[in-house]
């Protein structure tokens, strides 16, 4: 076995192309089971267009392009040499999400400071030694929103698979209600608390399949080991619309390796949308004092960006009478934070992100003059007129922003202020006061 040797820097360029992929490609086995899932049709071919469109401008699926994860198998036969594997996953991941415009997501500390890396590290490595010849890569991208609405609960040793199932399909419910259905749900249940959430992460992408029986849920698969006496630690790991991941293997005959690398990406067709809806534009803001909760619209005219970090900067402004950016007064603020932008384009890919991480702003907002908010999802507290956008369609949203203008707050990245004009962006009225 002392044959048995691999540098490190051979893993550089596949985990580069993993990277990209895994952001721009739909999977096969995720676009026939979103195409066979119960759910609102005209959403799910929003989905299928911004598939298409993401691969046909080489663009990512969604805005959001996640926290990278990674599970490394590692044969216990196969020596390592070369730069430590960990840094050169780091540096490939970091290469990939510059050189392709991918967003950087990533904050160092996630209690204090929150400061955006910038290249989008520190990956996610769940390492583990292996009996085979070989090296496994199953990469993964998490998005922000779908990780917000997992779950995890320590039953007793006696709970029941009915019990189990019941908070499993609360789990996907409260899911589908904040995230971007239809959805995949991972279980994983044993070892210890770390152990579930662990195994229902990978979850999402293998195991047993496990049927919810729910609509809006595309896929399920749980996934168990041991666990002590005492204990039963169920995790519920929710994937959006957009289940990203790509899966490599490098392995080992004699001396020799080979790379096998999982090629699934779908036949996807161009399919069309409805666009039948009612037009408004921001400009006549008496039209829409006769919307009704559920009317669809196509939205032109001039809307703010502003999501999370932006909004404590405006909340902290209006305490300290401070001067804000841009006038409030009759504003629609759309809950979002674009891709960065290549040079041909107006903006990257961009698309809403869930709106009740916004509703301790929303309030004074409102009383400031906010008309109008569109975001992902429902909201814990309603207040005032709320629209929303479906989640993770970044590439067909784009296509509706017609100019582009910074206004505050760059040194925030993708969560500073855009001012932009729009055309058609289509939208459905959640709540109206």
């Amino acid at each position: 076995m002392a044959g048995l040797v691999f540098n490190t820097d051979k893993l550089y360029d596949l985990i580069y192309k993993m990277a990209h992929d895994a952001n721009i490609y739909l999977p096969k086995c995720v676009y026939e089971n979103i195409k066979k899932c119960n759910f609102d049709k005209n959403i799910k071919n929003e989905i299928i267009k911004n598939a298409y469109l993401a691969e046909k401008k080489k663009r990512p699926l969604c805005q959001d392009c996640g926290q990278v994860v990674v599970f490394l198998e590692v044969g216990q036969n196969i020596k390592l040499e070369g730069e430590f594997i960990d840094d050169i996953i780091n540096k490939a991941v970091s290469a990939s999400y510059k050189d392709n415009f991918f967003r950087k997501s990533v904050v160092l500390d996630a209690f204090r400071e929150r400061e955006n890396t910038k290249t989008n590290t520190p990956v996610i490595i769940h390492h583990k030694i292996i009996k085979e010849d070989r090296i496994n890569i199953l990469l993964s991208l998490k998005g922000g929103g779908a990780e917000n609405t997992s779950q995890i609960k320590m039953f007793n040793p006696t709970a029941s698979e009915d019990e189990i199932k019941e908070f499993v399909k609360k789990a996907a419910e409260s899911a589908i209600k904040y995230s971007c259905p239809p959805i995949s749900v991972g279980v994983g249940i044993g070892g210890v608390l770390e152990t579930a959430c662990t195994l229902a992460k990978k979850a999402l992408f293998e195991g047993e399949r496990y049927d919810l029986n729910m609509d809006g849920v595309f896929d399920a698969h749980i996934l168990t080991t041991s666990t002590h006496i005492a204990n039963m630690p169920v995790c519920v790991n929710i994937n959006c619309h957009s289940s990203r991941f790509k899966r490599a293997s490098i392995i080992f005959e004699g001396e020799n390796c080979t790379v096998a690398y999982e090629n699934d990406k779908a036949d996807l067709e161009d399919v069309k949308i409805n666009t039948d809806y009612r037009t408004l534009n921001t400009d006549n803001l008496e039209e829409f004092k006769t919307l009704k909760i559920g009317d669809k619209i196509l939205l032109s005219g001039t809307i703010y960006t502003a999501r999370d970090a932006a909004h404590k900067k405006l909340v902290e402004l209006i305490n300290n009478n401070k001067k804000l950016p841009f006038d409030l007064k009759n504003s629609f603020i759309f809950y979002a934070g674009p891709a960065p932008k290549k040079e041909d384009e107006i903006i990257g890919p961009v698309g809403p992100t869930t709106s009740k991480r916004m509703d301790k702003y929303s309030e004074i907002l409102y009383k400031k003059g906010v008309f109008g908010t569109i975001g992902k999802g429902g909201r814990e507290v309603n207040r005032g007129l709320y629209f929303t956008a479906t989640g993770g369609v970044a590439c067909l949203l784009q296509d509706c922003v017609l100019s582009s203008e910074l206004v505050a707050f760059e040194y925030l990245g993708t969560e500073a202020i855009y001012k932009l004009n729009v055309k058609n962006l289509p939208l459905t009225v959640k709540h109206k006061e």
